[in-house]
């Protein structure tokens, strides 16, 4: 017989950018391949994250509720059960990227779009078109001949 003590030390999460509604997905104009110079983001400390959240006011969470979100609840949608974990305040690195199925992402997006295989490729027209739209890569442009347009080869496939 003993005691077992557990403790959660980080959540493990994949990249939460592939989400279809990611706001920064909707923000190509601000990655003009320019270099950065702004500062760093502030840093957030626990104790100060859930202040800001026992400030807010939440309204009921699940599928079924649509609302829109006031400006200030900045990013949050909820309180995260977590902050009622006495020690979850003091942690320096609460989340991590799941390292496996990131490689793994990865991989299988390098060979689908390498082999050019059909549904695990990421050289899309979609794709072309916006590299077009955003004013970058001219060279995986689309190419136009009168009324028809067609993707040429990357220059990793010849």
């Amino acid at each position: 017989m003993f005691t077992l003590r557990a403790i959660v030390m980080c959540t493990v999460n994949d990249f939460p950018a592939y989400t279809i509604d990611q706001e920064w997905r909707k923000k190509d104009q601000e990655f003009d391949g320019n270099t950065e110079h702004r500062l760093i983001p502030r840093e957030w400390f626990g104790d100060e994250i859930l202040e800001q959240l026992n400030r807010l006011d939440f309204a009921l969470f699940g599928k079924t509720v649509s609302r829109t979100r006031p400006s200030t609840h900045m990013n949050w949608t909820h309180k995260p059960m977590f902050f009622e974990l006495p020690y979850w305040l003091k942690l320096k690195l609460r989340h991590n990227l799941d390292v496996k199925h990131v490689e793994k992402n990865v991989f299988d997006t390098l060979v689908g779009t390498i082999l050019d295989i059909e549904g695990k490729t990421k050289d899309t027209i979609k794709a072309r078109l916006d590299l077009e739209r955003m004013g970058i890569r001219r060279g995986l442009w689309m190419n136009r001949d009168s009324d028809k347009a067609r993707r040429d080869l990357a220059f990793f496939f010849s």
